[in-house]
């Protein structure tokens, strides 16, 4: 984001900066440096300037939002339940407002930082104060807590613990801003599913609307497991897949989840036969999802609500 005292609104954009000086350091101090420049970023960007942000979008009718986030995900032109999903993608986090860095993560080189001696730079801070690895383009994290180490970084003596997300610009992909875009659509597709309790009934609703000879519905019952993690994973792909005006038997989505989901297939059974079988259906998944927020929107309108005085 801008070296700004002033509100700031969306999520965080890189600085402009000239190009990393032919200048190097060594890899520590680069280290040290570029974690110092995230830290003194995330103060700005998650202390009370974002508080005092998201109540001046409530006051200008534009929902109570946590300005890290991007102003909207969802067009009406692709989704029937675009205000509801915004409402509840965009929302701060609960309990400790607002989570620490969600939102976009910025490289070294975006910070305007030199290259080190050994010629690198770092495209996302350690663990733990980003979860993003060089191959993590982005992360949804339900319980930051149990998931990561207990050695957390913040400077505060009780960091927040749930609800946090993070994305990152791969300038390695062929279109660098459309994986960025399908990235952040994706991540909080399953930030929706988790905070409107769609996950939790994804698999019992699963089994009420696929046929029973659908090979992950043998699945379940040959195991006698849930299948909550390939549904979910299904949905973020296929509603950002959506999002961007996308088609749901394109073959690229396809690969995609596949590439995620081929661990959770019997090593003995046939990839494309759950493949086609999950395909088939996957219209159906996205339809029970949609269905999922309207009837929350009609049967339990205040939760969204209760959420947001968590915040209090």
């Amino acid at each position: 984001m801008p070296q700004s005292k002033k509100p700031f609104r969306g999520y965080w954009i890189p600085p402009r900066h000239s190009e990393p000086s032919v200048e190097t350091v060594s890899k520590e101090e680069l280290l040290k440096e570029y974690t110092e420049r995230i830290l003194d970023l995330e103060e700005r960007a998650h202390g009370k300037l974002a508080a005092d942000e998201a109540i001046l979008s409530n006051m200008m009718g534009e929902g109570y939002r946590d300005p890290n986030y991007p102003k909207r995900l969802a067009d009406p032109e692709f989704s029937d339940v675009a205000e509801i999903f915004n409402q509840w993608a965009l929302s701060p986090p609960p309990k400790s407002y607002p989570g620490k860095i969600s939102g976009r993560v910025l490289s070294s080189k975006e910070l305007g930082l030199p290259l080190s001696s050994a010629n690198t730079l770092y495209i996302a801070p350690p663990d733990p104060i980003s979860s993003l690895g060089t191959g993590t383009a982005g992360k949804y994290m339900e319980n930051y807590a149990n998931e990561r180490s207990a050695e957390v970084y913040s400077r505060s003596a009780n960091p927040p613990a749930v609800d946090r997300i993070q994305y990152r610009k791969l300038d390695s992909v062929k279109d660098p801003e459309g994986h960025l875009d399908d990235t952040i659509k994706h991540e909080f597709t399953h930030r929706v599913t988790d905070r409107s309790g769609y996950k939790k009934v994804a698999d019992a609703r699963f089994r009420s609307y696929v046929p029973k000879n659908n090979a992950w519905r043998k699945l379940q019952r040959a195991t006698g497991k849930r299948i909550t993690t390939p549904i979910d994973q299904a949905i973020a792909y296929g509603y950002a897949h959506k999002l961007r005006g996308g088609e749901l038997d394109d073959s690229d989505l396809r690969d995609r989840i596949e590439y995620t989901l081929q661990g959770f297939i019997p090593k003995e059974d046939d990839v494309d036969h759950y493949m086609d079988d999950l395909m088939e259906v996957l219209p159906s998944m996205i339809n029970d999802f949609e269905k999922y927020l309207q009837e929350q929107e009609t049967e339990n309108p205040t939760r969204l609500t209760e959420l947001e005085n968590e915040l209090d």
